[in-house]
């Protein structure tokens, strides 16, 4: 070695490189091992890194649960209660003139029935009629309480005869229509006696009010509680052109008998028919089909001036009111003024 070597300053060494060698290749299962091993550190990571505990996040998973139950039970409740109101006033609305409605069919049904009913009975009314020419002449004892067979003399001081029908009976006393014919001597006083025959029994009358042209006379008795037939309305006498009448005489077996004819004409004077009727007849109720007043029988009175023979003229009982009675309302009837 030479002094320079020794004098000379070591130069640095340079570090030893190790030699590098890359590492072997892997196989699949170890790959496979690794990613799982990777997973499951990544996995305890992610467990380890959530805020809340588990019991918090169950919570408030309920609470989503039942917010959103609630949600949909209240959407339901609120649609079918929207449904439900609608429906109520849709019934409300249907119901409301429920009462108008309801009266206005009534009224309707009322007035088809009345309509059937009035065309049944036209279209049955010649029938009935035929019916009743054969039935009412039996029913002469329901008549009979109404009507007394009438007694006195005639100008002549011959007997005469006929009917009266009560038309008013008070407590004590009763009027009663009859024929002028029948009881016109009794007019001019002295008079003959006027007797009312019922029964056997003879009850004496008193001539209050007379009227000769429509062959009218108004009688009374002291007894009351007689029984009075109802009279015909003015709409019923004004159809009872072509309807079967019969006048009550009476006398008879049933206390009263009837005889049966059409009405065949009608005017302001009164009407004709042709049922037969005697003198018993005269003065007598004649009634209609409905058992009800429409005229008095008379042998006598002719508003035309001449004898008509087997047909007969009769005075519309309504004019008894302007004639022998004063009628007021509810049936009262008074005796009217002595006519002549």
């Amino acid at each position: 070695m030479t002094v320079e070597d020794q004098t000379a300053p070591p130069r640095p060494t340079e570090p030893v490189r190790e030699a590098v060698h890359a590492p072997p290749p892997r196989s699949g299962r170890e790959r496979r091992s690794e990613w799982r091993r990777a997973e499951k550190a990544r996995r305890y990571a992610a467990r380890n890194s959530v805020r809340f505990p588990i019991f918090t996040r169950s919570v408030l998973l309920w609470l989503m649960i039942f917010a959103l139950t609630g949600l949909a039970f209240g959407a339901t409740g609120a649609f079918w209660w929207a449904n439900f109101n609608s429906q109520v006033s849709q019934l409300r609305s249907d119901t409301q003139d429920f009462e108008s409605r309801s009266q206005s069919a009534a009224s309707n049904i009322d007035t088809q029935r009345r309509k059937a009913l009035a065309e049944i009975a036209a279209a049955t009314a010649p029938l009935s009629q035929i019916q009743a020419q054969s039935v009412i002449p039996q029913l002469a004892a329901s008549f009979s309480p109404a009507v007394y067979a009438v007694a006195t003399l005639d100008n002549q001081g011959k007997p005469s005869v006929g009917t009266a029908f009560a038309v008013s009976s008070s407590s004590n006393s009763t009027l009663l229509l009859t024929s002028y014919t029948t009881v016109a001597a009794a007019t001019v006083a002295p008079g003959p006696p006027i007797t009312l025959t019922k029964a056997g029994e003879q009850i004496p009358a008193q001539l209050l009010s007379w009227d000769s042209a429509h062959d009218l006379a108004l009688l009374q008795i002291d007894r009351g509680g007689v029984k009075v037939l109802d009279w015909a309305d003015e709409n019923a006498q004004a159809k009872a052109l072509g309807s079967v009448i019969f006048p009550i005489s009476g006398t008879g077996g049933a206390g009263a008998s009837l005889t049966s004819g059409y009405l065949i004409d009608q005017t302001s004077q009164g009407f004709r028919h042709t049922a037969p009727i005697g003198t018993d007849f005269q003065g007598g109720p004649i009634i209609d089909v409905d058992g009800k007043v429409i005229g008095v029988a008379s042998l006598t009175y002719n508003p035309l001036g001449y004898d008509d023979g087997v047909i007969h003229w009769s005075v519309p009982i309504a004019d008894a009111c302007s004639k022998v009675l004063v009628c007021g309302g509810s049936g009262s009837r008074s005796a009217g003024k002595p006519g002549g």
